[in-house]
């Protein structure tokens, strides 16, 4: 039985799979009783190929690593694949001195910020920190 959220594979594994989600865990109703709802990440910016493979290699992909990471030895009931090439934004060099910059630019505009996976994070929890922050900034702004 699946007893977490989910796991990111780490990049020098040099596996096709980024993360694996185990959606019917953290939300409850995404799967009936007794099955498991899973989302499978692959390619990412190492791999972008694989955005280019048919449906049904990017199915046998997702079958063998399930198996592979998690012993999984069934068959899934049903299957979807939906590709969202640059879906995450990708930090290069000099991100950080970048961002610096912009906030410098920010300062000048009060009625103005940003908000995003693109500055300080992709995860959810950065996400809603940066959403509050501009809040914050506009709200400020408004006197």
């Amino acid at each position: 039985p699946l007893n977490a959220f989910g796991c990111v594979v780490p990049p020098r594994s040099e596996r096709p799979v980024l993360a694996i989600s185990y959606t019917s865990l953290k939300f409850p109703n995404r799967a009936p009783d007794g099955r498991v709802m899973v989302r499978v990440f692959l390619g990412g910016a190492l791999r972008p190929e694989l955005a280019e493979l048919p449906d049904e290699s990017l199915h046998e992909i997702v079958r063998e690593q399930l198996r592979e990471l998690l012993g999984y030895a069934g068959e899934p009931e049903m299957t979807r694949v939906v590709r969202w090439p640059s879906a995450m934004p990708q930090y290069h060099i000099g991100h950080v001195a970048r961002l610096s910059r912009i906030n410098g630019l920010l300062d000048e505009q009060p009625g103005l910020a940003l908000a995003g996976n693109a500055y300080e994070g992709v995860g959810i929890p950065q996400c809603v920190r940066s959403g509050r922050q501009a809040a914050k900034r506009l709200v400020d702004a408004s006197g």
